[in-house]
């Protein structure tokens, strides 16, 4: 049994499954070294809003995320957030406009 609470494992699997998801269909330099700065920027902008938030304040959330990484290295490209499932951390994306 963890001693993780929920929010915290729901978080880091969404914020896991943004990351790999975007990186996917992302383009990137062929060796990034950011992974687990972007994770942990993922996680801090997920956490506080697992479970009270709606979805869509989620999705916003996560995508500000990647907004930001793209801003501070024009090499990267990358998809956006759509859907996420609480449940299983799920995530569905969408090109980025």
């Amino acid at each position: 049994m963890s001693d993780t609470p929920d929010p915290d494992r729901a978080a880091r699997a969404i914020a896991e499954n943004v990351y790999a998801a975007f990186c996917r269909v992302a383009t990137m330099p062929a060796e990034l070294l950011e992974e687990q700065t972007v994770l942990a920027r993922l996680v801090e902008a997920i956490r506080p809003l697992v479970p009270t938030s709606s979805l869509g304040a989620i999705v916003e959330a996560a995508n500000g995320a990647l907004d930001a990484w793209e801003q501070r290295d024009a090499d990267v490209h990358g998809p956006r957030v759509e859907e996420i499932d609480l449940g299983d951390g799920a995530v569905n994306m969408r090109a980025n406009k």
